[in-house]
């Protein structure tokens, strides 16, 4: 077994794992903030009995009707909220992991480009979502087919904006939002923002242990995030959004060229290119789109030669997870497998 399919094998693994462990670990959290609401609402007075949990939903159902109206800025202006929706579309993937991390799915969601189905981390977690096209192409038949009280885009479907609005209240948010502004908005327009808050607290207590654990493991160790693609090789840059997962969240360190990439997310160099990045350890983004791109470069004696693939330094990682979905499940996965890779290398 080669170096690239036995990553792959062991990123399968890794990744059942994770995700199991990060979902056991959200639910205990939301479970926590729940119980720690319930005791914060007073004590009983008199005789009268201690609530029950079959009590629980009423009095939850009663906070969130407490939570209504609301007023959600966005980029179209804002929007008011008079009760909870209950039928809601989304043009985005991202905020179908969104709505999940704190209990909720959407009615309909766009899946990504090229894919026949949603995600496969988020799959098992799917009831009946009606699929409504792509992000890049909206199906608006299917948007009017399942009659939304709400729909959430980016502006990434600006061009839609106009037509999507007139189906149903449309709320835009910015592309390029970190996931942390998006999950306050999502807690309040589904009145979670206790369990949206668990979810973000949750993610920052982990990063902080995992950096602490890498800055000791790697010390001056630099890492480096690239992704063959037919143009040549994509080196992704601090601004880069995974890019800020590792070098922010994670606190590692990057080699001088990725330094370097200034006013944009990434550059692209020639595969005789490659030893310039000079990192210590390589994550190699592939999927299906560029797996034989991908493979070509791991044959190449360019990519055999680096110090880092011949000390085992360079792990595969799935492209599509890595650099697609920006929710909050897909981002602790990606700081788990980052950390995993790099604290159990030589």
């Amino acid at each position: 077994m080669n170096k690239g399919t036995k990553g792959r094998a062991t990123g399968s693994k890794v990744f059942a794992a994770q995700k199991s462990r990060f979902l056991m670990g959200l639910l205990l959290g939301l479970v926590l903030v729940l119980t720690a609401c319930g005791a914060g609402a007073g004590t009983n007075g008199g005789n009268e009995p201690a609530a029950t949990p079959t009590e629980t939903p009423s009095e939850s159902e009663s906070q969130t009707t407490a939570a209504y109206p609301v007023t959600i800025s966005h980029m179209k202006g804002e929007y008011t909220l008079t009760e909870k929706p209950k039928t809601i579309a989304v043009l985005d993937v991202k905020f179908v992991d969104q709505l999940l991390a704190v209990g909720e799915q959407p009615a309909g969601s766009v899946i990504a480009g090229g894919n026949t189905t949603f995600p496969e981390y988020l799959s098992d977690q799917l009831g009946n979502v009606e699929v409504l096209g792509t992000r890049d192409e909206p199906n608006l038949e299917a948007i009017v087919a399942l009659n939304p009280d709400l729909i959430l885009m980016t502006d990434f479907q600006e061009k839609e904006y106009e037509n999507v609005s007139k189906i149903a209240p449309t709320i835009v948010l910015d592309f390029y939002e970190d996931w942390r502004d998006t999950l306050a908005t999502i807690g309040t327009i589904t009145g979670k923002q206790a369990e949206a808050e668990a979810v973000r607290q949750a993610y920052e207590d982990k990063i902080v242990g995992l950096r602490a654990k890498l800055s000791e493991k790697l010390g001056d160790e630099t890492v480096a995030l690239i992704r063959p693609r037919k143009e040549g090789i994509r080196v992704h840059g601090l601004e880069h959004r995974t890019g800020g997962i590792l070098y922010e969240d994670l606190g590692l360190k990057a080699p001088a060229l990725v330094q370097e990439i200034k006013d944009d997310t990434s550059v692209e160099i020639s595969m005789e290119k490659v030893p310039d990045i000079g990192a210590d350890h390589y994550f190699l983004l592939s999927d299906e789109l560029f797996a034989a791109e991908a493979e070509v470069l791991e044959n190449s004696s360019v990519w055999k030669s680096l110090d880092a693939v011949k000390n085992n330094r360079a792990y595969n990682v799935n492209a599509t997870l890595w650099i697609a979905y920006y929710g909050p499940i897909a981002i602790n996965i990606i700081a788990d497998q980052a950390s995993e890779a790099l604290l159990g290398s030589n």
